[in-house]
């Protein structure tokens, strides 16, 4: 290959000087990306100046160095003002400082964020839903006592219970079992005795905590005591 010698312009920019010393050999930037096996636009960027579209800096200068070398031109001289126009950090340099380690934040995207509030929210639905479920097991049940009120006062032997429960649980008074009808409901005579006497009402589903509740009845009677019907 013929070469043109050429005196440069020393105020031209690196891009400029690429561009001058191709043309003098008669290159197209296709024909020297052939030639090189570098792409045509770093090339082109190389001879624009426009130096935010090459690769990083070490790679850019191994661009550089094989560009000059095809055209038979001065490597250090072109390298150096490409430092000065760049002025990108060089790697192979103890002196200057590699570029700062990228943080693991950055690589998140919004989809992985996405992907993990989802995640979250579904365990948060989970634990929350066994939460309730575990709560209704074992809270107690409702019940309902109509009668008597608590502190009743009666001259009969007996006073009638009645109240309501909550659907499917057991209902004792006094420790004996009541039979519930089907809408809940319950009623049953107790045999009281002379003075105070204390009822348990107790209502319980399977493993749930006892609902229960306390009604304070006295029998108030002269001589013997009477049974009504």
């Amino acid at each position: 290959m013929a070469f043109v010698i050429r005196t440069f312009d020393y105020q031209e920019t690196l891009g400029a000087k690429l561009k001058a010393i191709r043309r003098s050999a008669n290159l197209t930037l296709s024909e020297l990306s052939v030639q090189t096996k570098i792409r045509k636009s770093f090339l082109v960027a190389f001879e624009n100046g426009d130096y935010g579209k090459l690769p990083d800096p070490i790679y850019a200068r191994n661009y550089l160095k094989t560009y000059i070398r095809a055209l038979g031109g001065d490597v250090d001289y072109f390298l150096e003002q490409f430092e000065k126009e760049c002025g990108t950090c060089d790697f192979m340099k103890n002196a200057r400082l590699p570029r700062r380690r990228a943080s693991a934040w950055q690589f998140l995207v919004a989809s992985r964020f996405v992907k993990i509030f989802v995640i979250a929210a579904m365990a948060v639905s989970v634990v929350s839903y066994m939460g309730y479920q575990i709560r209704a097991i074992i809270s107690p049940p409702d019940l309902l006592v109509y009668e008597p009120s608590d502190g009743f006062q009666t001259a009969q032997a007996r006073v009638t219970v009645s109240g309501h429960a909550e659907e499917g649980s057991r209902v004792t008074i006094n420790g004996l079992d009541v039979l519930l009808s089907q809408n809940g409901s319950f009623e049953t005579d107790v045999a009281l005795e002379r003075g105070l006497n204390v009822i348990l009402i107790e209502s319980t589903k399977r493993h749930s905590r006892p609902a229960t509740e306390y009604r304070r009845v006295v029998l108030k009677q002269d001589g013997s005591i009477s049974f009504t019907n």
